[in-house]
């Protein structure tokens, strides 16, 4: 199970909503949403990724 160090419930219905849209044919609108959930979701492991080195002592 993956562990998420920030994790609100808008975290958590971005990601819904991206695994929703994901592997199936979208509008223009959708393919706009989906990039935008995308880049957000990316964001935010990588916030959680940087906090957990910071915990586990990685420089």
């Amino acid at each position: 199970m993956e562990i998420h160090w920030i994790d609100s419930p808008k975290h958590k219905a971005d990601r819904k909503e991206l695994a929703n849209l994901c592997g199936r044919t979208r509008t223009p609108a959708e393919d706009a949403r989906y990039a935008e959930l995308k880049a957000r979701v990316r964001k935010w492991a990588g916030l959680n990724q940087a906090a957990e080195d910071f915990v586990n002592g990685a420089p």
